[in-house]
């Protein structure tokens, strides 16, 4: 029986949209001029699904994105989840049918994907990606591409006044390391980073008794961005080995992205942190002068193909649509 509803009181789901004939033709040919992108760079088109078991991408999401999971049942009554990003799924799909592959392999994808977050500027709760995975390739070289590539897309897309933040999951890792707190209080800590909250940050670290000197090397070790000079003011602030082996790393990717000639794009912001847990490496989110939130983001996930039983090296990067 139709309700006897007036004219244009039939909303759509918080957190989603309709594209009208102008806004999905647009879209279209922003996903061809990529498409065209990605291939260039020689990496190949994938589609996963967008359903997936639970069990099966529940892995080192992170307590944030996990909170974010739309779940259903089938009438089976396995758990399933609409997939809340594209690298966890590829990753299946590498591990289960490309692992027979020579590498590395250097794969794309355009996709909708699903987060259960508060609906604001910039945040929907069904979105669109375009994103890129290096497979099978370890090193400073290989990031340095994804990065590249990083900027080329914000460039066809028609952006011109960007910025990518970049910084190293492992010196976080490493400094955090050295204040010899119960694990149980480091997600808390990362989780402020994450939201680039540092007096949040400073809070946290005063109530867990951290000292005084700690709390400065801390604070002044994340507060570091700009140019590759602020990783020589990382090194006077820490002697942790795990966080000076990440800072050369950094100077590495650096160097790479100046044989590349793409570092004038590119920010060094030592307190950066991403959502997912299955980071590794080096991380890096994009920003635009004219926008209040991340237009993309990405980093090296060594672990994640382990668990599924295939350990590889990957990197990469999405971009919001």
């Amino acid at each position: 029986m139709a309700l006897n509803k007036p004219p244009g009181t039939w909303p759509i789901p918080a957190g989603t949209r309709d594209l009208l004939p102008g806004e999905a033709r647009r879209r279209r040919e922003l996903e061809a001029d990529l498409a065209k992108t990605f291939q260039r760079w020689n990496y190949q088109e994938v589609v996963t699904p967008t359903l997936e078991y639970y069990e099966t991408l529940a892995v080192d999401l992170g307590e944030e994105v996990e909170s974010e999971l739309y779940r259903l049942l089938d009438r089976d009554g396995r758990l399933l989840v609409l997939r809340p990003d594209m690298t966890t799924p590829i990753a299946r799909m590498v591990a289960t049918r490309l692992r027979h592959y020579p590498l590395p392999l250097r794969l794309f994808y355009l996709a909708n994907v699903f987060r259960y977050e508060s609906p604001q500027t910039g945040r929907l709760r069904e979105f669109g990606q375009a994103g890129v995975e290096l497979i099978g390739k370890a090193g400073a070289e290989a990031d340095a591409e994804i990065i590249a590539l990083t900027v080329e897309t914000l460039r066809v897309a028609g952006l011109r006044d960007f910025q990518l933040c970049l910084g190293e999951i492992q010196l976080i890792n490493g400094v955090l390391e050295d204040l010899a707190l119960p694990e149980a209080v480091v997600p808390s800590l990362k989780q402020a980073l994450t939201r680039k909250d540092l007096v949040g940050l400073e809070e946290l670290l005063l109530q867990n008794q951290v000292p005084a000197a700690k709390r400065e090397m801390v604070m002044g070790i994340f507060r570091l961005q700009g140019g590759p000079s602020v990783l020589n003011e990382a090194r006077q602030l820490t002697a942790n080995k795990r966080a000076g082996a990440a800072l050369d790393y950094l100077q590495q990717v650096w160097n790479c992205l100046v044989d590349l000639n793409v570092e004038l794009s590119v920010h060094l912001d030592l307190g950066l942190v991403r959502g997912f847990e299955y980071y590794t490496g080096i991380v890096f989110e994009g920003y635009s002068a004219n926008l209040g939130y991340p237009l993309c983001g990405g980093g090296r996930y060594d672990n994640l193909l382990g668990h599924y039983d295939y350990p590889c090296p990957a990197t990469g990067f999405a971009v919001g649509l």
